[in-house]
C-alpha cells in the first residue's frame, strides 16, 4: 500500500495538556482565575504486568510491548523488562525528559555507568568503551572519534562508492537479489576499510565470514533468547547454539590478537611499512597521560565493538531504505531528480544533498538504529520535566516510541521524508543514534554511508520490489536491531 502504514496499532500518544479547564475559562473571562498551585513532580507510574511476561515481550514482540507500555503510561513508565538490571527500571518516550537528562550527562545527579549495559558483554567484550565507567569512557570516546569525523571521514567517500559499484556490478535485466546481502557486502566492506585499511587476504575474508554467522546467529528468535537468558548460553557441545557461537567468538578474537600482534611489530619495527591512518594504526600509536597504550584485550573489544556495530546496523538501515523507496516511486523520483542535479557522484556534494538527507532521517526515524539509549542512573531524587524520579532508578529511552510520537509525526507510521524538510526536529525528538554521551561515535560515518550508497545505486540502477516484498513487511528483532520480518528482495531492471 504505497504511501500507507505497513502495521496498524490501536492509539498514538496522547498529546500533552496546555492548561486546566478551569483556567481556560478564566482567561475568556468567564470565571475568576485560580492561582496556581506549585507545580509538583508526578510520580512514574507502573506498568501492571510481571517481569518474565515482559522480558519475554520485549525480547519476542519489542514493538508492540513498547507500544503497550506508553498507551497505558504516556511518557514514562516503571518496568521490569531486563533480568540484566537493577529492578527499578524506568522506560521513557517524552522527548522533554530525554532532553534535561542528556543535559544531566555530566553527572548533576544522572550519571551512565558502563556496567548498565553489561548485556552487550557476549557481543562485543568487557573492554569495549560501551561497558566503560564515566571518566575511562570519555578518555576513550575521545581517542576514538577523530576516524569517524572530519577529513578521516571524507577520505572514506571513494571507498564507499567503489564498494557499492562492486556489489551491484553483476546486476542485469530480470535479476533478482536479497538487498539484505548485497547491503552488508557493502558495509562490511566498508568498516573493514576504516578499521584495517585496504588490506585483503585470508585472515580479512575469514574474518567477513565469521563475524557474518555470528551475526545471523543472534540475529534470529533463538539468538534473541540467548541475549536475554544466560542459561541458554551455556556450552553443552558445538552443536549447541551456546556452544557454536563460543567457538566462533573464540576463533574471532584470534584473527583479530594476530592482527593486532602484526600490526605493533610493523609500527615498533622496521620503517618498512608507510604509517597507515586507519583506526587500528591510530589506537595503536595512542598513548594515555601516563604514555601507556591499550591492552591486546582493550584493542579486541574495540575493533569487535566497531565490526559489529558499523556493519550490522548500517547494512539494516539501508535495506529499510531500499525498501521504502522502492514501495513509493513518488518519493523516488523526487529523489532521482536531485541526483540528475547533480551528477557526478561526487561525496561532498552528495553528503550536502537535502532530500537525500531527508530520506536517510525519514528511514531512522522509523528504523532507529538502536530501539532504546544505553541506561542512565540517577543517583539522587531529582525532577525532570516534571516527573519524578527516585535515586537508584534506570532510566531508558525508548528511541522506537519517541519516533512514533503523533504530536511530534503526525502520521508517525507513514514514510514521508518531507517530514524533516524545512522545520528543525524538537530536541529530544529524533535520536536514532541514542543522545548524550552515550552517542554512537560511528554516526556520522553510518549517515555519509548510507547517503553515498544510495545515491550510488539510484544514479546507475533501475531496479523494483520483486512481487514477493511488494507488500507491508513489519519489523522483526534482529539481535539489538529490528529488521524486515521477511527477505526484500528487488529485480533489476
Amino acid at each position: 500500500m504505497p504511501g500507507g502504514s505497513p502495521w496498524q496499532h490501536d492509539g498514538q500518544p496522547a498529546l500533552p495538556g496546555n492548561a486546566s479547564a478551569m483556567n481556560q475559562l478564566a482567561m475568556a473571562g468567564q470565571c475568576p482565575r485560580i492561582a496556581s498551585a506549585p507545580m509538583v513532580a508526578r510520580p512514574i507510574p507502573a506498568l501492571e504486568l510481571g517481569a518474565r511476561t515482559q522480558t519475554l515481550q520485549v525480547v519476542l514482540d519489542p514493538i508492540g510491548y513498547y507500544r503497550r507500555c506508553f498507551q497505558a503510561h504516556d511518557g514514562a513508565v516503571r518496568v521490569r523488562m531486563s533480568p540484566t538490571l537493577p529492578p527499578q527500571q524506568v522506560l521513557i518516550n517524552d522527548p522533554a525528559i530525554l532532553q534535561e537528562l542528556m543535559g544531566r550527562d555530566a553527572g548533576r545527579g544522572i550519571t551512565a555507568p558502563g556496567r548498565l549495559s553489561g548485556l552487550l558483554a557476549q557481543v562485543v567484550g568487557e573492554q569495549s568503551i560501551l561497558l566503560l565507567e564515566p571518566r575511562p569512557h570519555r578518555a576513550r570516546r575521545k581517542l576514538l572519534t577523530p576516524p569517524f569525523h572530519g577529513e578521516r571521514l571524507r577520505a572514506y567517500g571513494q571507498t564507499v562508492i567503489g564498494l557499492t559499484r562492486a556489489a551491484m556490478a553483476d546486476l542485469s535485466p530480470g535479476m533478482r537479489f536479497d538487498a539484505r546481502e548485497r547491503m552488508q557486502t557493502i558495509t562490511m566492506g566498508v568498516i573493514l576499510s576504516a578499521v584495517f585499511g585496504l588490506s585483503e587476504g585470508q585472515r580479512h575474508q575469514r574474518l567477513r565470514r565469521l563475524l557474518g554467522t555470528s551475526i545471523e546467529m543472534r540475529a534470529g528468535r533463538i539468538g534473541s533468547l540467548l541475549l536475554f537468558f544466560p542459561l541458554l548460553r551455556r556450552d553443552v557441545g558445538p552443536w549447541s547454539p551456546g556452544g557454536r557461537l563460543r567457538r566462533i567468538s573464540a576463533e574471532i578474537e584470534q584473527l583479530l590478537l594476530r592482527e593486532i600482534a602484526e600490526r605493533r611489530k610493523e609500527l615498533e619495527g622496521t620503517g618498512q611499512a608507510e604509517p597507515r591512518s586507519d583506526v587500528l594504526s591510530l589506537l595503536l600509536a595512542c598513548r594515555d597521560e601516563q604514555g601507556e597504550g591499550l591492552s591486546d584485550a582493550e584493542l579486541h573489544d574495540e575493533l569487535l565493538t566497531l565490526l559489529f556495530a558499523g556493519h550490522e546496523t548500517t547494512a539494516t538501515a539501508l535495506t529499510w531504505a531500499l525498501y521504502w523507496l522502492h514501495r513509493q516511486p513518488e518519493v523516488t523520483a523526487t529523489l532521482r531528480a536531485e541526483l540528475a542535479d547533480n551528477p557526478g557522484l561526487d561525496p561532498d556534494t552528495l553528503s550536502r544533498l537535502p532530500y537525500l538527507a531527508a530520506v536517510v532521517n525519514e528511514v531512522l526515524r522509523i528504523h532507529p538504529v538502536a530501539m532504546l539509549m544505553l541506561p542512565r542512573l540517577v543517583e539522587e531524587p531529582l525532577s525532570l520535566a516534571g516527573h519524578a524520579f527516585e535515586a537508584g532508578d534506570v532510566l531508558i529511552g525508548c528511541i522506537q516510541s519517541v519516533h512514533e510520537r503523533s504530536d511530534l509525526y503526525p502520521e508517525p507510521l507513514r514514510f514521508n521524508p518531507d517530514r524533516f524538510l524545512g522545520r528543525s526536529v524538537e530536541p529530544g525528538g529524533f535520536l536514532p543514534f541514542g543522545g548524550g554521551v552515550r552517542r554512537c561515535i560511528g554516526a556520522s560515518l553510518a549517515l555519509y554511508e548510507m547517503k553515498l550508497v544510495l545515491a550510488t545505486i539510484l544514479s546507475e540502477h533501475s531496479l523494483q520490489l520483486a512481487p514477493e516484498s511488494d507488500r507491508a513487511i513489519a519489523p522483526r528483532r534482529r539481535g539489538f536491531t529490528l529488521g524486515p520480518a521477511r527477505p526484500v528482495r528487488l529485480v533489476a531492471t
